[in-house]
């Protein structure tokens, strides 16, 4: 008896995970789409998209009520061979100690990149001056939906988002 009663819990506990697994499978697949629709899509686009995403994801897509610990996205590599790389930590509710940076394939950072600064800076800005601003306003608002784009990284302010919808999908 106490033998198939621990084959049943087993089994029980093994079913439960599988189903996780496979909801955290499809939520990933729904942000992988999202992520190519970002990269291929016009600006006026993203967010009809995004939010549609969040919502059949069950993400949040405007207040963020997350459970504390340390949270880490990263989507795929981009066209260029970019990760959104992000990092941080919720402790009593709050957003804190915050990173957000694009990552090459070979290892170096969008931010600290200078001579992708200076090309980018036509555009009225650059990674090293747009990031911290997402980052700033998210640990100030704690609301996606509050985050305004910097004007010339209205793609970045998306990858952006995308990064923290990994980071919960995967915490």
């Amino acid at each position: 008896m106490k033998k198939s009663l621990f084959i049943l819990v087993v089994f029980s506990l093994m079913a439960s995970t599988t189903a996780q697994d496979s909801n955290q499978h499809q939520v990933i697949k729904q942000l992988e789409q999202l992520h190519a629709f970002i990269e291929h899509s016009p600006v006026a686009q993203l967010e009809t998209e995004y939010f549609k995403t969040m919502q059949a994801t069950g993400l949040p897509a405007s207040k963020l009520n997350l459970p504390d610990g340390t949270y880490h996205g990263e989507t795929p590599a981009d066209d260029f061979g970019y990760r959104h790389v992000i990092r941080f930590e919720v402790k009593n509710g709050k957003l804190g100690q915050l990173d957000y940076d694009e990552i090459h394939a070979d290892g170096h950072a969008k931010e600290a990149d200078e001579q992708y600064g200076e090309k980018m800076s036509t555009s009225g800005t650059t990674p090293a001056i747009a990031y911290p601003i997402y980052e700033n306003a998210l640990m100030e608002q704690q609301n996606l939906q509050e985050l305004d784009a910097v004007s010339g990284a209205s793609y970045s302010l998306y990858r952006f988002k995308l990064a923290v919808a990994y980071a919960i999908a995967t915490h």
